[in-house]
């Protein structure tokens, strides 16, 4: 085809030389000689077999094919503008997708703040949330629905080997005496496990990520309970928490901005639970722009936690 070989350059020459109509200023504008210009116009018009200057000793002006010209290369100089402005802004994150999955404690307590900033920074970035049970997170990124997962690592991290991760921030922290404000034991900086043995201890059943990392502190420690009452939610333990009804043994990642007004937490002593935050995402894939710029205000978050 004749046309294989027009570039963006003899557009742009052909463009600059129809609207300023001057050899000399527009080969100024384009950064080349008055000599070059002439000849890149005089071989555009070779490959397109068609006179698109009328030609005087002090001005040009264009033909009828030339005016023609003139509009299909301004757009498609504009839509290759459009196209290299849209993709790096997609590159660093200020336009395109971010779409998240994360388990019900992330996505109501520690991503609607980090979200909610986000958006603020980045208003062209379309934000898609899966709130979801922790297991299910797998499920929304191998099928693509999501390309991010936020999870509590290790407890809660389900190994694929179509998954990678990528550690945002390690902790190493006691476990915390979640218990109603009037509570005695609220006026004591710390809590040890003979403080509240005896007390009523709302614990998570094992099917839950914090349930696991609490037992496995339990389990090493030797700890021996007296009372307690197993719930299969979060918000369920904390409820009664709020209530009165019992103390609530969690990871120091477990916090509620819900019942703030009536909870405190006492970091019990001795005890130790090491846990990072994590996304995971399908292996071998780059993360976009906006995932990139989404895991660096997480990690601000999260060390603040």
């Amino acid at each position: 085809m004749m046309t294989t070989d027009i570039g963006t350059r003899d557009l742009e020459a052909f463009v600059t030389l129809a609207r300023i109509s001057r050899y000399t200023i527009a080969a100024a504008s384009l950064g080349m000689t008055q000599s070059t210009l002439s000849k890149r116009i005089k071989e555009l018009e070779a490959k397109l077999q068609v006179r698109l200057f009328d030609r005087t000793t002090r001005h040009v002006s264009l033909t009828l094919e030339g005016q023609e010209f003139l509009h299909h290369a301004a757009h498609i100089l504009d839509q290759i503008e459009r196209s290299l402005r849209d993709v790096r802004e997609r590159a660093s994150g200020q336009r395109g997708r971010l779409s998240i999955a994360a388990g019900p404690h992330m996505a109501g307590n520690l991503l609607p703040s980090v979200i909610a900033e986000f958006a603020a920074h980045h208003p062209h970035v379309e934000i898609i949330l899966h709130d979801c049970r922790s297991q299910e997170t797998l499920g929304f990124i191998l099928s693509e629905q999501a390309e991010i997962g936020v999870t509590v690592s290790p407890s809660d991290m389900i190994e694929h080997p179509q998954l990678d991760f990528h550690r945002v921030v390690e902790r190493n922290d006691p476990l915390m005496a979640v218990l109603h404000k009037d509570n005695s034991l609220a006026l004591q900086p710390t809590v040890t496990w003979d403080d509240i043995r005896t007390s009523r201890i709302l614990l998570l059943r094992q099917s839950s990520a914090a349930s696991r990392l609490v037992a496995s502190v339990v389990s090493a420690q030797a700890v021996r309970l007296d009372l307690v009452f197993e719930v299969s939610l979060i918000d369920t333990a904390l409820g009664m928490a709020a209530s009165g009804y019992g103390i609530v043994v969690l990871p120091s990642y477990v916090k509620s901005r819900h019942r703030a007004d009536s909870l405190i937490y006492r970091p019990i002593q001795g005890t130790s639970a090491q846990f990072h935050f994590s996304l995971q995402h399908l292996r071998g894939r780059s993360l976009s722009g906006p995932a990139t710029n989404f895991i660096n205000l997480l990690r601000a978050h999260v060390e603040a936690w």
